[in-house]
């Protein structure tokens, strides 16, 4: 009996991992974007029952929730400007959300890192 041993090479095992990461991110840009949608649902559907919004109402929170994401993008510390408005302002009880360098830290992840 014969046996092929197949060696990979090391151009060929970073093309695979290149590949790797690039389906890894499709699949959880696919995860996010459902689970902002099913939350963003949820949101409309009580702004609907528990505050009477109809269509053009809940048409412009949609309109205004996309536009507050996107900013999240091009803005390092958002989440703290939020955490400021949500937390402090309003006295909503929240987990805060840090930043370092546009990287979003969670009170939690940084109570871990502290302890490691």
């Amino acid at each position: 009996m014969k046996a092929r041993i197949n060696i990979v090479t090391s151009a060929q095992r970073k093309v695979i991992k290149q590949e790797i990461e690039k389906l890894y991110e499709e699949h959880a840009e696919a995860e996010r974007n459902d689970m902002t949608r099913r939350i963003l649902k949820t949101a409309v559907c009580v702004l609907n029952e528990q505050f009477g919004f109809g269509h053009d109402r809940a048409m412009k929170f949609i309109s205004e929730f996309t536009k507050k994401l996107e900013e999240s993008d091009r803005d390092i510390v958002f989440w703290e400007h939020i955490d400021r408005i949500v937390i402090d302002n309003l006295g909503l009880p929240f987990e805060r959300d840090y930043t370092n360098n546009g990287q979003v830290i969670s009170e939690s992840m940084l109570e871990e890192s502290k302890n490691a």
